[in-house]
């Protein structure tokens, strides 16, 4: 089970019930040990980008060779058919923009569409969709590296999208600091001129656009593994706010989009068990 930053991996943490003893440390990443209903998890927050979920999930099914199926549970921008807050399984993903596209596993994608979620609408005092979000399986998914080939570096106390650990990691301490002193001075020098350049809507070709999805399927299916990428829209139509795009949706919706793929993700797994 991986997420790329906090928030996410905290969506999945609370559908985990963590096992004694539960973290395991390998190349410096964090894995914490549980149950989701009566399967068996591994849980891992990967960092943002392309290049820390492919090196994140090398790492995993390295040390965890009993791994019998990737789930990628996140946020994402929203297009084509999908709206803020509803979840997003495409049946396939491309890092190339479209040019090629990858399969999901199709046992576990026929599995995602027969599964229920209660998906929420409301997300504090503030926000309520007046909509019931939907889980859309099926269609396309994009994922892009806007970090030049770089590691984006976690940030020390940087809260529930930059910060190195989830907030409610077993293990949690201010003096983690993840992959920052590695990869901070290298990202500042080769990947911020790209990382400028983000796209501030949600591409119609799309249900899902993010920054790992594609990256953590090409590692699983290289090893012959199944993988499925469970997406909650965090920026794209369906905004009450009508704010103007990402990045100010994001912050805005990523709690009730990771929720929400994360109740789908847990769903799923209890189906499976």
């Amino acid at each position: 089970m991986l997420a790329a930053f906090p928030a996410e991996a905290d969506a999945v943490l609370s559908h985990t019930t963590l096992d004694p003893g539960p973290v395991v440390v390998a190349d410096r990443r964090h894995f914490y040990l549980g149950s989701i209903g009566r399967k068996k998890v591994v849980v891992a927050m990967t960092g943002i980008g392309m290049v820390n979920a492919t090196d994140t999930t090398e790492v995993a099914l390295a040390r965890f060779s009993a791994i019998d199926a990737v789930v990628f549970s996140g946020v994402a921008g929203g297009g084509a058919r999908a709206s803020i807050a509803d979840v997003a399984i495409p049946a396939r993903w491309t890092r190339d923009h479209g040019k090629t596209f990858h399969p999901v596993d199709p046992g576990m994608l026929s599995a995602a569409a027969a599964t229920s979620a209660k998906l929420g609408s409301t997300s504090g005092r503030w926000i309520d969709l007046r909509r019931e979000p939907q889980l859309l399986v099926g269609g396309d998914g994009c994922s892009y590296d806007n970090h030049n080939g770089r590691a984006f570096p976690a940030i020390p106390f940087g809260g529930s999208v930059f910060g190195c650990q989830p907030r409610t990691a077993p293990d949690r301490s201010g003096r983690y600091a993840g992959n920052f002193f590695r990869a901070a001075w290298p990202w500042l020098r080769h990947g911020l001129v790209s990382n400028m350049s983000i796209a501030l809507a949600g591409d119609p070709a799309f249900d899902a656009t993010d920054n790992e999805t594609a990256a953590v399927q090409a590692v699983a299916d290289a090893h012959g593994v199944p993988f499925l990428g469970i997406r909650g829209i965090s920026d794209g139509a369906g905004d009450p706010l009508r704010l103007p795009g990402f990045p100010f949706q994001f912050f805005v919706y990523k709690r009730i989009a990771a929720d929400n793929a994360a109740r789908v993700t847990a769903a799923l797994l209890r189906s499976r068990a």
